[in-house]
C-alpha cells in the first residue's frame, strides 16, 4: 500500500511538473503542414503537455530560405485542418506578377500569420520549426526554410528552436527509398530529443529567472534560459537512439557533405549539381556538419540578430570612421 501511494504521489508530481512548465508553442516547418516531421513534433510536444498551435505552409517549401510576401495587400489562404492546425497558402488562382519572382505561403509567411493573426492575443512562449526532412547544418542553413522560419520568429521577439532529421547521403544515393525510410524512421526520436532539450532548457531558464528575482537582479533570459531572443538549431542523425554517439555543441561551419554548385554543361546550359565535399580541416571537424556526420546529435545556439558583435562593430568604426557621404 505504501509503495502504491508513493507511486501515485510520484506520478502526480511529474504531472504537476509538466503542467507548471507547459509552454504555449507555435509549431511550423518548411516541408508542409501535413508533413510527417511536423506531425511527429506536434505529437511529441502535445504528449509532453505543451499547448501547440500548428501553422505551416500548405506546400513543400524546402530550400526557400527567408522568402515571404513582399507586396502590400497580397492575400493569403489560411485553412484550418483541425482545431489548432492551420495551413498557409497562396489564394486560389494566384499567379505571380509578370516579370517578378515571388513566393507566397512560405514558412516565414506561416510564422507571420501565426504571430500576427492567429496568436495575436495569446503570444507563444516559443516557436518550434520542424522536424525537417534533412539536416540543416553548414552552408545549408542559409537556404533552409526551417531555420529561417525560426530566425523570423526571433526577429519578432519570440525565441525559437529549429529541428531537423538528417539524411544518410551514402544510402540515399544508392537506394532513394531506403534512404527516405531511414530518415522518416528517425523522426519520432528527433521529436523526443527536441522535447527533452526544450524542457531541460525551459526548466533551467525558469530557475535562473527565479534566482534573479529573488536577488532583485535584472535578468535578460528568455524561456530557454538564453539571453534575449537567442534560440537553438537541433540536428539529429538518422540512427536508432542506441547508435547516436552523444550530444555535440557545435557552431555552424562552412563545410558540409551536401554541396550545391553551379556548373555549365557541354550544352552551354548552367545546371545546379551536387559536388563532392572537400576534406574537412581541423576547424571544420569541430563544426555542426562534421559532428552530425560522425553520428552525434548537434545543438547550435543561434541568434535572430544579424548585427556583428560589438568588437567587430568597433573595428569597422576604426577602419571607416573618416568615410563621408
Amino acid at each position: 500500500m505504501n509503495k502504491l501511494l508513493t507511486g501515485v504521489i510520484a506520478l502526480a508530481g511529474v504531472g504537476l511538473s509538466m503542467q507548471a512548465n507547459a509552454l504555449n508553442i507555435l509549431l511550423t516547418n518548411d516541408d508542409g503542414c501535413r508533413a510527417p516531421g511536423i506531425d511527429a513534433m506536434y505529437r511529441a510536444l502535445t504528449a509532453a503537455g505543451h499547448k501547440v498551435t500548428l501553422v505551416g505552409p500548405l506546400n513543400d517549401s524546402s530550400g526557400i530560405s527567408a522568402a515571404s510576401v513582399v507586396v502590400p495587400g497580397q492575400a493569403l489562404a489560411v485553412t484550418e485542418l483541425a482545431p489548432g492546425r492551420f495551413c498557409v497558402a497562396p489564394p486560389e488562382g494566384y499567379t505571380p506578377p509578370g516579370g517578378k519572382t515571388s513566393a507566397i505561403g512560405t514558412p516565414v509567411d506561416a510564422v507571420n500569420v501565426g504571430l500576427d493573426v492567429l496568436l495575436k492575443d495569446n503570444p507563444p512562449d516559443l516557436v518550434v520549426s520542424g522536424s525537417n526532412f534533412g539536416e540543416n547544418v553548414g552552408p545549408l542553413t542559409q537556404m533552409s526554410g526551417t531555420l529561417n522560419a525560426a530566425v523570423r520568429a526571433m526577429f519578432k521577439g519570440i525565441p525559437a528552436v529549429a529541428v531537423s532529421t538528417a539524411i544518410d547521403m551514402d544510402l540515399i544515393m544508392r537506394d532513394q527509398q531506403a534512404g527516405y525510410r531511414k530518415t522518416l524512421g528517425a523522426m519520432d526520436d528527433t521529436a523526443r530529443f527536441a522535447v527533452k532539450v526544450i524542457e531541460k532548457a525551459s526548466l533551467a531558464g525558469a530557475q535562473a529567472r527565479t534566482a534573479c528575482e529573488r536577488n532583485k537582479r535584472q535578468c535578460n533570459l528568455n524561456v530557454l534560459g538564453l539571453p534575449g531572443v537567442s534560440g537553438l538549431n537541433l540536428n539529429y542523425p538518422p540512427l536508432p537512439p542506441g547508435e547516436v554517439k552523444s550530444v555535440s555543441f557545435a557552431p555552424i561551419g562552412n563545410w558540409d557533405r551536401v554541396n550545391f554548385t553551379s556548373q555549365r554543361g557541354t550544352d552551354g546550359v548552367v545546371h545546379v549539381n551536387l559536388a563532392a565535399p572537400s576534406t574537412p580541416t581541423a576547424a571544420q571537424q569541430k563544426a555542426d556538419a562534421y559532428q552530425l556526420w560522425q553520428g552525434h546529435a548537434v545543438i547550435t545556439v543561434i541568434d535572430g540578430n544579424m548585427t556583428a558583435p560589438d568588437e567587430v562593430q568597433d573595428q569597422a568604426k576604426k577602419m571607416l570612421g573618416k568615410v563621408t557621404p
